[in-house]
């Protein structure tokens, strides 16, 4: 669409066309890599979509562009620069976990707000930092020569990336400039690899992060579902040396001074407006075959989804009944809660849009080109993924299935120091070293207290019985196979070890023996399941060592077949998605609008449920019903939209442009309908839910009251 005004039937027209793909412009699934903006055409597609800006403001290395605004935050979201002094918008559950190891039940800045009235009052958080990319370099000749002697599967590796990463740095011209780190990462299965120079900063603050039950209303309840309410978004700032630089937190430190900064729009937004969402998706696999869309969803996906559902019903029931526990477990319950969710729905959404058998239909035709164009050993390759997949699917559904559940046991003793103590006993009294060794395995040992015990031992019970109940191999850790075992079982674990409880383990270690350590029920536990998960990751050692050569030469071949046109899965680095405002149809008869007000929270409300409960402060305000310059011409304050645009995890925070590149609102989640989006994107039900950010602003000027970021931002009407 372009900026000319369309007659009101034209411009519903035009609506429906770029929400349903009715235009002849590219389609706008895929998240693209803007360094190869001019290889695969991507201006002519942005422009007929409705770009109003030069495509060179999205992407420069000699100028100030988008890319300067958004920057990877916290390591796994997205946040931009609104200001020339470097303040960030973000959503409120990206500086969740931040947030929350700040908070105390006397400042309790997650469930009950932070609001700054002044830099002076802006708070350190501790851990968090915030990227900028700096510059883009295709460097797959330079890792081919690097990685000559290695195979596909140590060539694609995340630790020898690391390393080589740290070589082409030092032969760039970015080697001297401070805060500098170069990510390499493989992109199109590994075909080409790309260098990312990025500048981190460490010193951010929290400016503004308004309540929970504000921010998060509907809490997981709500989450990936649509129509939404909840502002999810929070404030920090980047502060920098006196130069400009990257520093550690220091009271001397400054805000960081930024040429170039999203303004930000109060126009508000209308059906088949054109929107642009820029940040740091995490993870997509769209060149999959049928068979490893099978095995993605029954043996990731289900065992992910079973065990999650069991430990967050355990830590709902605990939270529900104790503030202090509420807190304390908010975060992780948070985070849990997400992906299960998002597993689940996924495997519901590759099921109701027959993902796997469109799949094989795709690769019939597709290997019908492939002999056609002389690559008949595609069907060799595709053949031989099929077996791979099939041979290791229950291996791979148990690794997770154990893994995903024995990572939320809070008991974690000392047991290898423990057995080398044993092992080293007569050295070690021989030579006076048996006091500081004891001392050391003590300090280390972390002992839970009689309540954290009874919950430990709780939880451990229901993943044991979910983990007898639905493995598949005939290998197990465990010295019982039913789970009416369990119960027994874990009592005695806990209950007669010596290493879960400091004063039998002080005794043990005054008096050891070989024999008493081998017979610990907590000992020959952790043995078992060490060599049991040692066994399965050996197993996908092999299977994804195999897999990534012949993944390599199927995605190779789906790219020639389009000529390099496709975007690139997603990894973690900075990505452009187009799209366009739309309202969602998700079900025969079903229709959802494309926004909402802040009426529909107070819809929502039940003070019966913890998830529905409305903030009394933002109670009041609603009554009042003044929301000055953020209101709509109709008087509502606006809440949240949905456009199609194309996004997945780490795009939470990632601004949603308008096509003159302001500042609209920002993405915070996707919608259930679409969960197989990782897998293929479908512009019918795809929709990138977006806090307006007339909301935000209202939210800073009247709950907030943090007047003074008024005079940093450029607000457009």
């Amino acid at each position: 669409m372009t900026s000319k005004i369309l007659s009101p039937l034209r411009a519903l027209l035009m609506a429906v066309l770029v929400c349903t793909g009715g235009l002849t412009a590219r389609a706008d699934g895929g998240m693209w890599l803007l360094k190869l903006m001019e290889q695969q055409h991507l201006a002519d597609s942005l422009k007929a979509a409705g770009l109003e800006i030069d495509p060179s403001e999205l992407y420069s290395e000699t100028g100030p562009s988008l890319k300067d605004v958004v920057g990877l935050f916290g390591g796994g979201c997205t946040g931009e620069v609104v200001s020339p002094d470097g303040l960030i918008f973000t959503n409120n559950h990206c500086g969740f976990d931040f947030v929350h190891s700040m908070s105390t039940m006397e400042h309790n800045y997650l469930q009950e707000g932070f609001y700054a009235k002044s830099k002076a009052e802006e708070l350190h958080t501790p851990g968090l930092e915030f990227v900028f990319v700096r510059a883009i370099e295709d460097v797959t000749d330079k890792i081919m020569l690097l990685t000559a002697e290695y195979n596909e599967f140590v060539r694609q590796n995340e630790m020898i990336l690391g390393m080589f990463g740290g070589t082409i740095l030092e032969q760039s011209k970015w080697k001297d400039v401070p805060g500098m780190r170069c990510r390499v990462l493989p992109y199109f299965g590994g075909n080409q690899f790309y260098a990312f120079y990025e500048q981190v900063y460490s010193d951010v603050r929290l400016v503004v992060n308004i309540p929970q039950n504000f921010a998060q209303f509907g809490e997981n309840q709500d989450n990936w579902m649509w129509p939404r309410h909840n502002p999810d978004f929070s404030v920090f700032r980047i502060y920098a040396d006196k130069d400009g630089n990257p520093a550690e937190y220091d009271e001397s430190n400054v805000p960081l001074h930024c040429d170039k900064y999203l303004p930000i729009s109060l126009k508000g937004i209308s059906e088949g407006d054109f929107t642009m969402v820029m940040g740091f998706p995490g993870s997509t696999e769209r060149y999959l075959t049928a068979s490893e869309i099978e095995s993605h969803v029954n043996s990731l996906d289900r065992p992910i989804n079973t065990m999650g559902e069991v430990v967050l019903a355990h830590m709902k029931e605990l939270m529900d009944n104790d503030p202090e526990l509420n807190l304390s477990m908010a975060s992780d319950y948070f985070m849990i809660g997400n992906t299960v969710k998002n597993f689940g729905g996924e495997i519901e959404a590759v099921r109701k849009l027959r993902l796997v058998e469109r799949t094989r239909e795709k690769e019939k035709d597709f290997l019908t080109w492939a002999v056609q164009n002389g690559q008949p050993d595609m069907v060799r390759v595709i053949g031989e993924i099929d077996r791979l997949t099939k041979a290791y699917s229950d291996t791979l559904h148990d690794l997770y299935l154990t893994s995903f559940g024995m990572r939320q046991i809070d008991m974690n003793t000392p047991t290898d120091e423990v057995e080398n103590f044993v092992e080293q006993y007569k050295e070690l009294k021989k030579n006076g070293g048996l006091d500081s060794a004891r001392t050391e395995i003590l300090g280390d040992a972390v002992f839970l207290s009689p309540a954290e015990l009874q919950r430990d031992k709780d939880l451990m019970k229901k993943v044991l019985r979910t983990y007898l109940k639905h493995k598949r191999l005939t290998a197990n850790f465990l010295p019982i196979s039913q789970p009416a075992e369990v119960d027994a079982y874990v009592e005695r674990l806990y209950g007669e070890s010596v290493l879960t409880d400091s004063l039998r383990l002080t005794t043990f270690l005054n008096k050891p023996t070989q024999k008493a350590l081998e017979a610990d029920p907590w000992f020959q536990f952790r043995k078992s399941m060490q060599e049991y998960m040692m066994s399965l990751a050996g197993n996908m050692e092999e299977y994804y060592s195999a897999l990534v050569e012949l993944d390599k030469k199927y995605v190779g071949a789906q790219l020639e077949r389009n000529g390099w046109t496709t975007a690139p899965d997603a990894n973690m680095t900075l990505r452009m998605t187009y799209g366009h405002v739309c309202d969602l149809r998700p079900r025969d008869g079903v229709t959802y609008d494309y926004q909402t007000v802040i009426d529909g929270m107070f819809e929502k409300e039940n003070p019966a449920d913890p998830d529905y409960v409305i903030n009394e402060d933002v109670r009041k305000l609603y009554l009042a019903g003044d929301y000055g310059r953020y209101a709509r011409p109709d008087g509502k304050l606006p809440a949240c939209f949905i456009t199609n645009n194309d996004i997945t995890g780490g795009n939470s925070g990632s601004p949603v442009m308008n096509a003159r590149g302001e500042l609209i609102g920002l993405a915070f989640d996707g919608n259930i309908e679409s969960l197989s989006s990782d897998l293929e994107y479908n512009g019918a039900l795809q929709r990138c839910i977006t806090v307006d950010i007339r909301y935000v602003l209202w939210c800073i000027e009247y709950l907030a009251k943090s007047n003074y970021l008024f005079d940093e931002l450029e607000i457009r009407m």
